[in-house]
């Protein structure tokens, strides 16, 4: 008896082999000439309200495989790859600007009116500019963990050619997040992992992101968002290394109609892989209140 309770999968399992076992329609649409794929659980339920899950630097839309079905009850719910990464195509080079355009075009491929924004790390800056540029398709936007304001104190990405690797396993074992997350979830690291790879043209795996990604994205003005009267919720880590206190502020201060910050509790800045059911209740709780 002992031995059968040990092999019983635990609560956060199930809830996760639950979750994935909800597979999305994809979807592509072109933008500027590069085609964007995109993620839908639930397209048949258009009536609902709409969310957008948009990833962080060098992740892609299947980050969100474990979140979204979550959410799909009172929400229909998609998820792009930003071109340069996931299963999208890469481009001469990026911006934010573009990657905003791009989350319009996809809202607008799937025919839906006004839509909500939840935008981890990276994706916040895209998301912004969304909402400051298309107001009548953003209806708020809710910040995962993002650092938006340069203070000239942020490191350098290493750029780096992709390694290949002869066998998925031997990928995987090398999968690494950067900044490295406080108490990742093993099987979701080992789902995003897993999602994160594509077959390379001379044989063997590697990683679906553009190398040179980093090094052919444009620079965007420091201040571009400072007072602006944005629909703006932030959703935080408490032990994160990108949004510690002075990071709040400057979202505190620069944005006038920001709600009161949220934190999740033994998370570091990857809070889909290091707490997903808290992120999940977060979320939920804001997305229940209307945005003043």
């Amino acid at each position: 008896m002992d031995d059968m309770r040990k092999a019983e999968p635990s609560p956060l399992s199930r809830w996760l082999d639950s979750a994935w076992s909800h597979h999305p329609v994809v979807r592509a649409v072109e933008v500027n000439g590069a085609m964007v794929r995109y993620s839908w659980w639930n397209p048949s339920d258009q009536h609902k309200p709409a969310l957008m899950l948009v990833h962080g630097m060098f992740a892609h839309a299947r980050w969100w495989d474990h979140i979204a079905p979550q959410l799909t009850s009172r929400y229909t719910v998609l998820a792009p790859d930003f071109t340069g990464m996931g299963d999208s195509d890469w481009r001469p080079e990026y911006s934010r600007r573009h990657y905003a355009e791009e989350l319009i075009s996809v809202a607008r491929h799937a025919g839906l009116g006004k839509i909500s924004l939840i935008a981890h790390s990276f994706g916040a800056t895209p998301a912004l500019y969304a909402a400051l540029e298309y107001p009548d398709v953003i209806e708020r936007v809710i910040i995962i963990d993002a650092k938006v304001w340069r203070t000239g104190e942020e490191p350098d990405i290493d750029i780096r050619p992709l390694r290949q690797f002869s066998d998925p396993e031997t990928a995987k074992a090398r999968f690494r997040l950067l900044p490295a997350p406080r108490q990742p979830v093993p099987e979701i690291m080992d789902y995003i992992a897993s999602h994160s790879l594509r077959r390379a043209p001379e044989g063997g795996w590697t990683w679906k992101f553009d190398p040179q990604l980093w090094g052919k994205l444009l620079p965007y003005p420091a201040d571009v968002f400072v007072g602006a009267r944005l629909p703006v919720d932030l959703i935080y880590g408490a032990l994160s290394d990108v949004v510690r206190q002075a990071e709040i502020r400057r979202f505190v201060q620069n944005l006038p109609c920001l709600g009161e910050p949220v934190a999740i509790p033994l998370s570091g800045h990857h809070v889909m892989i290091e707490q997903p059911i808290g992120l999940v209740a977060a979320l939920n709780g804001l997305l229940a209140c209307p945005h003043d």
